[in-house]
This record gives C-alpha cells, structure tokens and sequence, in this order.
C-alpha cells in the first residue's frame, strides 16, 4: 500500500519529528510505502472559525512596547546568543527532516492516509492554519482515510462554532477508523461521530528508539546537568526561574535546555531528535512542561518532574495516568526537590504501556 501521513512535521518540534518517525518506521515495518503530505490552510474552512482561537498569553512572554522594556534585563546578552543558536537548532531539524523523514516525497495519489499523531484536531489553537477541515478527513488525494492518536490538544467540543461543528461532523463521514490518544479527543471526537473509536498510544510510545540512541554521539554537555525541556521561553516568570536555579544550584546541577531556548539558561544545546533522547537518558534530572518531554522522560530518564499548563492539561494530565507516571507530575513549581527524590520506576512503566503498545500495532494493521 502507498500510504501518506498528515500530521505537524513541519514544525520544529523534538516531539512533532520523533513522533513523525515513529509511525512512519511502524508503518514500513507493516510493509507499506510511506510520505508524508502537508497541512493545507483552506480559507473558506478557517473563516468559519470567526474571530476566535484560544491564546495562553500567560505562558509566553509580554509582547509590544512592554515586553521589549522587560526583555533589556540581565538576560539581554544571552538573548543574543540563543537567537543564533535557534537558527542553528532549525537547520538542524530541517536536515533531519530531508535525511530520516524524506519529507519532500510526494506522490499524487495514495491508498490510505493516516491523520495523525500530535494536535492535528486542535481546531481553535492560534497556530497558522486554524481550522482546516483536510485534518478531518477532506483528504481527496486519498482512497482511504483513518487517523491514529489524533489530538485535539485544548480545543474542547463545547467551545466549537456551530458552523466549524457541522464541517468536521461531513468530514468525520470520509473517515474509515478512529484512533485517539486523550480521554478529552475521544469525548470531542464521540460527538461529533458515531462510528467506533480506539484510544491508541503515541507513536514515540509504541517505538523502540534504543538503535537510534545509541548511534547519537553527543554534543558537550557539562558533567552534571538538569535537561530544561519546554516550548519557546515558556519557562519566562520569576517564580519558576527562581525556582529552577535555586534546585539546580543545591544539587549542584548546570541547567541546559534542548529542543527550544529559555532565555535564562546559558546552556542552549543544539542537538537533532535522537540526541536529544539520549541528553535526556544521562541528564541527572529532567524537568519538562510538555506532552513528548514527559514521554521522552518516562522512556529515558532517570528522574525527572512535569508541570502541566492551562493549554496542555487535558492531554498531560491524562497521559501521566495513562503511563503510570503519575508521581512525578507536580501541583507546583515548588516540588522540585520532592520529585529530584522520586526514582522513576521503568519496570512499572513498562509493564503499564505493553499491553497498549500490541493494541495500538494491531489497529494499524488492521486499517491500513
């Protein structure tokens, strides 16, 4: 079969990139031909969004005439020298999309395509192309069409427009299976459908990336450190900053951060995805705030603590119960030091996920 994957691989995201591997390898495994095909933003889908999409302001960092004030502080030469490193960081991403994902691979047409994983349903989020309804099943390039571990990220049912409800409910018809990786996706997902609906894993979940890791040779890191693992200077107010450098200097610990910069961290480290699992399997400690951090954590680290957020909670939340890591999710910043204490149980883990990792191999054999 000639398959094509629609999922987020153009973003520069460790997370987004090893989780397009991940199901493109499972699925080659499977024995089809895979490539990817892009997101198209579609003007007559996104004007049914109106003039709403949800923005977390309070996670980034002040913006305008105020935020340019704020950001001449002690940090402003570091600034600086991140903003090169992150051009350095996205060749690097870009290189590894040409050499592991032969992202500009296209055919015109494919039997099956897979939507999916990450936040392909994520509808009213304020990323570039908005509400698209391709993500939804209006692939017509495609013969068939199922998703895998589709998200819908912090997009809920109730807060979508009558008008974008009715476009995913006719493009939800185009679509022959669903699977899901979030109590909260499921439920969107059952309204708006009535066709069965499989809860699966995350793609970085059900690979075995050890190969990979092994082969990565690292960059210089410092003897010691605390992997610092967030979205774009996500990691922005004093109280968290404070928080971090004062753990990281009690246990005497150098913060690197990986993936994106924060603008405190001194230790930017431009590494590719298989790296980048590989950091977090000799960091001393992790400390990450997103879905595929607290993955990467579950399958590599030693120890390690997860703050969840307003605009990931309904995924994070769940994933932590679903992967029996539920000890190390933190309430607040604060315990740090409770969670450094905490020794994560990779056996439990294991033990946690088998039976979801068969589960969710089998649905892709099954529909593809």
């Amino acid at each position: 079969m000639k398959v094509c994957i629609l999922s987020m691989q153009r973003v520069g995201n460790m997370g987004s990139l090893l989780q397009s591997y991940a199901l493109k390898t499972t699925i080659e495994r499977l024995g089809h031909q895979v490539e990817f095909i892009d997101i198209e933003k579609r003007e007559d889908d996104y004007k049914l969004l109106g003039d709403y999409k949800q923005k977390y302001d309070k996670e980034k960092e002040t913006t305008g005439l105020i935020g340019k004030i704020k950001k001449t502080d002690r940090y402003a030469l570091n600034r600086l020298r991140i903003k090169k490193k992150s051009i350095d960081q996205e060749n690097v991403f870009e290189e590894f999309r040409q050499k592991e994902l032969y992202i500009d691979r296209k055919s015109s047409k494919y039997d099956v395509c897979v939507i999916g994983s990450d936040e392909v349903f994520n509808c009213l989020n304020s990323g570039a192309w908005g509400f698209t309804s391709q993500l939804f099943g209006n692939v017509p390039n495609a013969d068939k069409v199922i998703t895998y571990a589709a998200s819908c990220g912090s997009t809920k049912y109730q807060e979508l427009s009558q008008g974008v409800a009715d476009k995913i409910r006719s493009s939800f018809e185009k679509v022959s299976a669903f699977s899901v990786r979030d109590n909260n996706t499921h439920g969107f997902v059952g309204n708006l459908t009535e066709k069965t609906i499989v809860d699966s894993l995350d793609p970085v979940l059900i690979y075995n990336f050890d190969k990979e890791v092994e082969a990565a040779i690292l960059p210089e890191l410092p003897a010691h450190y605390c992997v610092v693992y967030s979205y774009y200077n996500r990691i922005h107010t004093k109280e968290e900053i404070d928080a971090i450098e004062t753990f990281c200097k009690e246990h005497n610990l150098t913060p690197v951060a990986i993936g994106a910069p924060q603008f405190w961290v001194k230790n930017y480290v431009v590494c590719d995805p298989f790296q980048c699992l590989k950091i977090f399997q000799q960091a001393d400690f992790v400390i990450t705030d997103t879905f595929h951090g607290t993955i990467f954590s579950a399958k590599y680290a030693k120890r390690f603590a997860v703050l969840a957020r307003d605009s990931n909670k309904n995924k994070l939340l769940d994933l932590v119960d679903k992967i029996c890591m539920k000890a190390h999710l933190m309430d607040s910043i604060e315990e740090l030091d409770t969670k450094y204490g905490i020794a994560k149980n990779k056996a439990h883990f294991n033990d946690c996920i088998k039976k979801e990792q068969e589960k969710s191999l089998q649905y892709l054999q099954n529909n593809i």
